[in-house]
């Protein structure tokens, strides 16, 4: 590029010089044709064209100092360009080596999580199966389990359906044995009417005197159409095969015993009873004896009051043999290991 703008130079002063050569020679063939005052009026024509000769060779001489700085800054400016292409040439270079290091690096990062999924992917499977098998042993020991709760059910459902029926002879023999109380009732004398209110008003006194103790649980009170009856819980009375009373029942016997001086008429039966457990000890050779040892023990107890009468109480032991609920279950068990005291009015014959 720089050659050809020399050559350009070259030429234009070429032409430049065979300008100036002719125009001498159209000066000296005017002297030769010319008079004296065209001659000068030539002459100052030429002196005019030398200056603008001169001022034009000033003007391209900067024009050509121009050019050529122009040229230089494009000179520049290109190599600059070819250093910022080799540049770029090198970046992209490099820019394509580590894309293809990048493009192995990944390509083995997608082999190595081809063989990774398919690995989890047997472990996927084999976890499925595991679960599959977990859940039928579930299901099966579910089943197995309900089957047994079914028969147990079934066999529950018997028990108490036996259970109900012994229940319903006991309420129909209860109903008749009401009939009968209730014929005898009609056939009352106006004194035994008369003492069975008084009958109705000492329970009352005693549901009133003892209702702490029959909150609690530990007494309860029965009321019958001829008897009231007293039902101490054994667990408030008496230690696991003992007789001794302990001191927790004393003032509940106490109210007891206040209560029933004040009806003197009454007959006061004392009955022991206990679960169906066989007892054997050095005190105590069988329920039978445990029975009439605790009924004593109450029996004595009331009786150390002085206002009530020896004579009115009895005292009896039976055992095992007149549960109220049956024995098999602990809670029917406590239930009938008790001490009853039972109140019966001294009715006389309608006879």
């Amino acid at each position: 590029m720089k050659g050809i703008f020399l050559n350009i130079k070259k030429f234009l002063l070429l032409l430049l010089f065979l300008g100036l050569l002719l125009y001498s020679a159209s000066a000296l063939k005017a002297d030769i044709f010319y008079y004296s005052w065209e001659y000068n009026s030539l002459y100052n024509e030429k002196i005019a064209l030398e200056l603008e000769l001169k001022s034009l060779k000033k003007q391209f001489k900067n024009e050509v100092s121009s050019l050529e700085a122009r040229i230089r800054d494009l000179e520049n400016n290109i190599d600059n360009l070819n250093n910022k292409i080799e540049l770029l040439q090198k970046g992209r270079d490099e820019d394509n080596r580590l894309s293809e290091r990048r493009i192995k690096e990944l390509e083995k990062v997608r082999d190595i999580l081809k063989r990774k999924s398919s690995d989890r992917e047997k472990e996927l499977i084999n976890e499925n199966k595991r679960l599959q098998n977990q859940c039928k042993e579930t299901i099966d020991k579910l089943r197995d389990d309900f089957q047994k709760e079914r028969e147990a059910h079934l066999e529950e459902i018997a028990r108490l359906k036996e259970q109900n029926e012994k229940d319903r002879t006991k309420m129909q023999s209860l109903v008749a044995n009401l009939s009968d109380e209730l014929e005898s009732i009609k056939k009352l004398t106006k004194s035994q009417r008369h003492e069975l209110d008084r009958m109705a008003t000492q329970a009352n006194d005693l549901e009133k005197q003892l209702s702490v103790e029959i909150e609690k649980g530990e007494i309860r009170l029965k009321r019958l159409h001829e008897k009231i009856i007293i039902n101490i819980d054994d667990k408030i009375c008496f230690d696991t095969g003992r007789a001794v009373l302990k001191k927790e029942i004393l003032h509940a016997l106490d109210k007891i015993s206040a209560i029933l001086s004040d009806y003197p008429e009454n007959r006061i039966h004392i009955e022991g009873h206990t679960d169906n457990v066989p007892i054997s000890n050095k005190q105590f050779r069988d329920n039978w004896q445990l029975s009439t040892e605790r009924s004593l023990a109450v029996l004595n107890y009331l009786l150390k009051n002085t206002k009530l009468d020896p004579g009115r109480f009895t005292s009896m032991g039976y055992g095992e043999y007149q549960p109220i609920v049956s024995n098999d279950t602990s809670e029917n068990r406590a239930l009938n290991r008790r001490v009853d005291i039972v109140v019966v009015p001294r009715l006389k014959s309608t006879k």
